[in-house]
């Protein structure tokens, strides 16, 4: 077990997961929202969904569902539309944060959650790199993601060392960093949504691996 492991207690009924696809067009947020109730009863649940900056906590956009929940899993899809909405950029990390509530009749407690995002699109064109529309050069190092101490499992203290890697990528004037066949910590990929750091990341079968 590579990352922490958490024990949740939650409501009878819950967010299990919420999914956030923004579009960076047209500033408009699809959410897909599972719910889960663990009980035996069909039960009635109102869900609030509400979106804005992250730096802020200002909601500018909101949406109210009611929803019929039977026993199992429920996926609820729904949509915002946040106005004059500020792209994710290298030299502009600009992101939002969406917040989900659920307030069931079943126990009469409620479940939240949030998920944070970015208006942004990286695609290659014609052989090209293109963020957001616009071409651009890749400057990218690449690490093996170790520490000197623990070297995959990183102890906390070494985690800040992690962090220093990517502050320093980002400071010598990189624009992306590839993890070398092996995927980032959590908060390594929070760190660089938040600096506009891109990331390119494989799986630990990327290479060195026959067939």
């Amino acid at each position: 077990i590579l990352e922490s492991v958490e024990l949740l207690f939650t409501p009878i009924v819950y967010l299990e997961d919420v999914f956030v696809r923004a579009d960076w067009k047209t500033g408009e947020v699809r959410v897909q929202t599972k719910v889960r109730n663990a009980g035996n009863a069909t039960t009635l649940g109102r869900l609030e969904f509400l979106a804005g900056p992250d730096k802020t906590g200002e909601a500018v956009a909101a949406v109210h569902i009611g929803q019929v929940l039977p026993p199992g899993d429920t996926l609820i899809q729904t949509e915002l539309q946040i106005e004059n909405h500020r792209l994710w950029d290298i030299q502009e990390p600009c992101l939002y944060r969406l917040r989900a509530q659920l307030y069931c009749e079943a126990d009469g407690r409620a479940d939240e959650c949030s998920v944070r995002f970015g208006f942004r699109d990286f695609r290659v064109e014609k052989g090209y790199f293109r963020l957001n529309g616009r071409r651009i050069f890749l400057r990218s190092s690449h690490t093996g993601n170790h520490c000197p101490v623990g070297q995959i499992i990183a102890p906390d203290q070494a985690r800040d060392l992690l962090r220093k890697d990517l502050l320093y990528a980002k400071a010598a004037g990189f624009n992306a960093v590839r993890f070398i066949a092996g995927v980032a910590h959590p908060e390594q990929l929070d760190l660089c949504d938040e600096i506009g750091l891109m990331v390119y990341e494989e799986s630990l079968a990327a290479w060195l691996l026959g067939d």
